[in-house]
């Protein structure tokens, strides 16, 4: 377990250490690498994945699986900052995780229970960035 670093913040105070940061770092990566996963799925394998009826909203299912290799990769860089400490992680890991939002409700007709699951997890991501003050560290 790593310790907490001494070098003062710009504002003369020492980071103060936030478990919602680990948190929210460590599931910024997790659902980065499932991401990744479903991306790869939805470009080599499509027959693996079962589109309802109502299928994907806007694009077919190898544009949806670029989309989301693109996301996971850039989720898990920003999971990897966070942890680090990287105020530019944090915020890089607001905007992906509302983007995940928003692209999971074109998902919702084709998975609606895996959206809903995954827009929690962004929701939690969302505030575990949010909630620790400026300066925290993960």
């Amino acid at each position: 377990m790593t310790t907490a670093s001494t070098t003062p913040t710009s504002g003369g105070r020492l980071p103060h250490p936030s478990n919602w940061l680990r948190f929210a770092g460590i599931l910024g990566i997790v659902v980065g690498l499932l991401n990744i996963v479903g991306g790869f799925a939805a470009i080599l394998k499509s027959h693996y994945l079962v589109v309802g009826s109502s299928g994907v909203l806007i694009f077919n299912l190898t544009a949806w699986g670029i989309i989301w290799l693109v996301a996971g990769v850039l989720m898990v860089i920003a999971g990897v900052g966070i942890l680090q400490g990287a105020m530019w992680a944090r915020m890089l890991g607001i905007v992906l995780a509302a983007l995940v939002i928003l692209g999971q409700f074109a998902y919702a007709g084709a998975f609606p229970i895996w959206s809903l699951i995954v827009v929690a997890l962004a929701v939690v991501v969302i505030y575990g960035l949010v909630v620790p003050p400026r300066g925290s560290i993960a």
